[in-house]
């Protein structure tokens, strides 16, 4: 049976269900707590409150309020991300899906540095490393810096890409014996990507240069390698 790979997305779709979760779970505790504090006000002789705790219930029936909402507001803009990523990684998937059966696609594959959206092995041009980003706007690089829309992201994209690729490295060398060429690239989705160099190595693009990419001759042909004929057991060890 031909090798299945994950869909393109999964994790983060399911990391927005989780933030959604999250959120409900907050404002019902916090429903919780205002309740009680409610009760316990209307009830202060029974529950022998004084002039002070009477007080203290009071500022929390103030706080608790605002402070539950406002993580709520937070977990809900999180999902919102991690949908938009979900939506930038399927689009990806998609693309990747009109690649030639001399191509072996990988979606969503656990790291210990977080998730890598997507693997790409090529016959003839070698393995590819994609880390997908959903920022729109403009991205460039500044004082050899990336930035979308003249600031640093929320996390260090190049950081993150390169230690997913040396990981990769070491993972496909354990498996195989071999050692290989990783090309990592940065796809941005919804972004005007700034023609530039590679940074460390990485490539930066947007989605409409992908295909063109993954067509070029890497440093290491797969299927002289060896690596190639193997290229489905590597698959089941990632996955």
């Amino acid at each position: 049976m031909p090798y299945q790979s994950n869909p393109a997305g999964k994790s983060t779709r399911e990391m927005a269900k989780k933030r959604r979760g999250t959120a409900l779970i907050i404002g019902l505790i916090g429903l919780v707590i205002i309740l009680i504090l409610g009760l316990l006000l209307q009830n202060t002789r029974v529950f022998g409150i004084g002039s002070g705790g009477i007080l203290v219930l009071l500022v929390l029936l103030r706080i608790i309020p605002d402070i539950a909402d406002s993580l709520v507001k937070r977990k809900l803009k999180d999902e919102k991300r991690a949908i938009r990523g979900a939506k930038a990684e399927e689009t990806i998937g998609e693309l990747l899906s009109k690649l030639s059966d001399e191509y072996l696609v990988l979606h969503d594959i656990t790291s210990p540095y977080g998730n890598i959206d997507h693997i790409v092995f090529s016959k003839y041009a070698g393995i590819f490393l994609l880390e997908t980003k959903s920022h729109g706007g403009r991205v460039e690089i500044i004082n050899g810096i990336l930035c979308a829309n003249g600031k640093p992201p929320e996390k260090n994209f190049i950081a993150q890409t390169l230690k997913n690729t040396y990981w990769l490295k070491k993972t496909i060398e354990q498996i195989t014996g071999k050692r290989v060429w990783i090309s990592p690239v940065l796809v941005f989705t919804n972004a005007f990507v700034e023609p530039t160099r590679p940074v460390k190595g990485i490539s930066i693009i947007n989605k409409k240069y992908l295909l063109n990419i993954l067509g070029k001759a890497a440093k290491q042909n797969l299927e002289m390698a060896g690596i190639w004929q193997v290229r489905e057991k590597i698959a089941v060890a990632l996955q």
